[in-house]
């Protein structure tokens, strides 16, 4: 028989997880439209460099994001 404290931790966890993962979306939408910014644009360099910068951190924060939240709390 499934514990249903268990049950109910682990829907929890995985309503959690599905509002991290709308958050990565969210961040993964604005890389790509300063992604495509770049693309279509003559820009100059320092320009470019300011982009790939918050593209860095971005990719960061995505990163932590989805590492902090992909593991089940009582998994870890």
């Amino acid at each position: 028989m499934i514990d249903i404290n268990y049950s109910n931790q682990k829907q929890e966890w995985v309503k959690c997880r599905l509002e991290k993962l709308d958050q990565i979306e969210a961040k993964l939408v604005e890389m790509r439209g300063l992604a495509e910014y770049a693309r279509d644009h003559k820009l100059s360099s320092k320009l470019i460099e300011e982009i790939n910068t918050k593209l860095r951190k971005f990719q960061q924060e995505v990163n932590q994001m989805d590492e902090k939240s992909k593991t089940f709390w009582l998994e870890n």
